[in-house]
């Protein structure tokens, strides 16, 4: 039972991936119709779900798809035209497939998507347009059976490139009638030199089928190319074995080579006996093959598998200096003589410089592409475009841009927000498009990038703009901003990531700027990140999202307040100041700024935001470290720099609950606990209190 679940759990695995590329190379046929490589790479890829799914038992999934690799040979064999309609057959063909995943013991016999899935299906398979969806099922020409001898000879290799060459047999036994399957053994090694990762064996398959030969091709299609994989035709007759010798049938059969056969033969007569003996066969096969031989000719009838090798490589030769370095240590501690601190300092510094490594070692390994999160948008571009009756095409840059998995894994939803809010609200239609002098088709670009230690991803449209006295006017009558209230073009602009903002005038599924951005600002936030907006009227919008490379570890300068100690991401920070009395400012009753080198700063008394006791109260004879988020500055006033280290990041919320201004916290070096700083939260808080 374990067994099969990790068999499906492989599947899912592979599957996933496979109708993610899929979908991609869907959307690629609607502009590379006569793209004979790209036919036969999605056909390979339903070809593929479909074996897999019938091996792990998924019946539903299999079937399903067996009816899209129909539509799409024909597709391949020239007889059917790609066109958007087409396209959008095997799209939805496609999301019926992921449902099926999602859910693969449930019968679907019933639902509504399925049928009108099979039915849209009906009008590209011959002879199905007036039938029912069961009846669609059963569909068969009348073909003429044939007899095949497979010979398969695969690479010795052949398991480094995740294949299973019984998955590939089990799916052959699919398209017929499976009446010989012999296993060549004889280059086997002696068990001593045998390498399990290796295989020796052959085969020779005889199947008899209605199927023409290029279905049976099709079954090998990811290996037939890289290995020996023989398919020929056999005549009825030849499977009489009645007036052929027992080598010949041997040798025909794929049990034994004609080598074998040759050198039993410059020794002994007796054939059978001897190939035992040299174990080139077993008494049973022999055995089976003889009683065949007899029978024959007393009737005459006939018989019908992702990280990088380098980059593991190379970890483990830094676990081999570790633990070069972790001897020297045991050996230091317990050498009855005086500690040689130097050495015990060389030593350290040692295991610092391969712990370094290590780590950096393992976040690399972390590190994937973002180019599976950006694909994903092409059809969600190409849908809502259509639904909203818009030109508009998805440009894709820097998708080779790595970052931490599990940053990929949580940005794609706020980047789908934000995409389909630029859709529905930020490019025009085709018509205002020609009235302003652009072209009917709108551009949303997506683009990543490393810059300054961080990740930035940008959503840029070529639309309207933002239009800031829309968007005041907007706030103000909904109540989100006093009337009389005075804000910069910043500020403006981030009204839209308030919850319950809109300027759209009729609401709709995707419509306006402010539905879900209040989602995006949260979830960013939650990544450690920020959001900054550049936008100009009938050219565009750009979304820059800025995030850290990874939300495990960061770098960071540990300070003190009262008896408390904290981290500042090391990123945030712009600067430390001891300022003097006459440059603290006061604002208002509660606000302060400290006026550094003629530019004003918000001062944050961390002790007062988390009530903490402590003497150094008088900025002037404290510390002020100046902390960024996005084009924000905040001074926060604490008692001391204690220095900079890496802090592992340890969820406060999953352990505890959440505290605002704390993304985490951090156990240092003694087991002390330290809070890690949330900067852009504490940035947002200042800048409320000073309004």
């Amino acid at each position: 039972m374990s067994g099969d679940s990790e068999l499906r759990d492989i599947f899912f695995e592979e599957a996933n991936e496979q109708v993610q590329q899929l979908e991609q190379d869907i959307l690629k046929l609607e502009d590379n119709k006569e793209n004979a490589e790209l036919i036969n790479e999605v056909f390979r890829f339903i070809h593929s779900i479909k074996g897999s799914a019938a091996f792990v038992g998924f019946e539903n999934i299999s079937s399903f798809a067996h009816k899209m690799e129909n539509i799409l040979d024909l597709v391949r064999k020239g007889s059917i035209i790609i066109n958007g309609e087409l396209v959008n057959t095997l799209l939805k063909g496609l999301d019926i497939i992921k449902k099926m995943m999602g859910s693969p013991e449930e019968e679907y016999g019933e639902d509504e998507a399925v049928q009108a899935a099979l039915k849209s299906f009906c009008k590209y398979l011959p002879n199905t347009e007036n039938m029912t969806h069961g009846e669609v099922n059963n569909v068969k020409e009348e073909k003429k059976e044939r007899y095949y001898k497979i010979g398969l000879n695969f690479n010795k290799d052949i398991f480094d490139t995740g294949i299973d060459p019984l998955i590939l047999i089990d799916e052959l036994s699919t398209k017929g009638e499976m009446i010989e399957c012999n296993i060549n053994t004889s280059d086997v090694p002696d068990i001593y030199k045998i390498d399990p990762y290796s295989l020796y064996l052959t085969a020779t398959v005889v199947l008899k089928t209605d199927r023409p030969k290029k279905d049976l091709e099709d079954v090998f299609i990811f290996v037939i190319n890289d290995n020996r994989i023989i398919i020929e035709e056999m005549k009825e007759e030849e499977l009489n074995v009645g007036d052929k010798r027992l080598g010949e049938l041997l040798v025909e059969r794929g049990i034994v080579k004609d080598s074998d056969i040759e050198e039993v033969l410059g020794r002994q007569p007796k054939i059978g006996e001897l190939l035992i003996q040299q174990g080139k066969v077993t008494p049973a096969q022999i055995e089976k093959i003889a009683k065949e031989q007899q029978e024959s000719r007393k009737t005459k009838e006939s018989t019908t598998i992702r990280v990088d090798t380098h980059k593991l490589d190379n970890l483990i030769n830094l676990v081999g200096e570790l633990v070069i370095n972790q001897a020297r240590v045991a050996q230091i501690a317990s050498s009855k003589e005086k500690v040689n601190q130097i050495e015990l300092s060389s030593t350290a510094e040692g295991l610092d410089r391969i712990t370094r490594d290590i780590q950096e070692c393992i976040m690399r390994a972390r590190m994937i592409p973002i180019e599976s999160t950006f694909n994903q948008f092409h059809r969600m571009v190409r849908d809502l475009s259509q639904e909203k009756d818009k030109d508009i095409v998805l440009d894709i840059k820097g998708k080779e841009t790595e970052l931490d998995k599990t940053l990929v894994e949580l940005i794609s939803d706020p980047l789908k927000h934000m995409i389909r809010n630029s859709i529905d609200h930020g490019v025009e239609t085709k018509e205002e498009r020609r009235r302003n002098g652009k072209p009917e088709t709108g551009t949303i670009t997506l683009n990543a990038y490393h810059e300054a230690g961080t990740i930035v991803i940008e959503v840029r449209d070529d639309g309207k703009g933002l239009d800031k006295e829309k968007i005041l006017g907007a706030a103000k009558e909904k109540g989100l901003v006093s009337k009389d209230r005075e804000l910069s073009e910043d500020e403006i602009y981030k009204l839209i990531f308030l919850p319950g903002f809109s300027t759209a005038q009729e609401i709709s599924e995707i419509s306006g700027r402010g539905v879900g951005m209040d989602v995006v600002r949260n979830n960013i936030s939650k990544l450690r990140g920020n959001i900054e907006i550049y936008t100009k009227i009938n050219e565009g919008t750009i979304f820059k999202i800025i995030l850290p490379l990874t939300l495990a570890i960061i770098d960071g300068m540990l300070v003190k307040i009262g008896e408390e100690l904290y981290i500042v991401p090391l990123l945030t920070i712009v600067e430390s100041i001891r300022p003097k009395g006459t440059e603290v400012k006061h604002v208002n009753t509660q606000s302060e700024v400290i006026n550094v080198r003629g530019e004003y700063i918000p001062l944050v008394r961390l002790y007062e935001l988390f009530n903490i006791e402590t003497e150094h109260k008088d900025p002037s004879k404290a510390l002020v470290v100046i902390v960024g988020s996005g084009k924000n500055k905040v001074c926060i006033l604490v008692d001391d720099i204690i220095g900079q280290q890496q802090a592992v990041i340890k969820s406060l919320e999953e352990n505890y609950r959440e505290v605002k201004g704390i993304s985490g916290a951090t156990i240092l070096g003694d087991g002390t606990v330290a809070m890690i700083l949330d900067v852009p939260t504490i940035v947002k808080m200042s800048a409320s209190e000073t309004k």
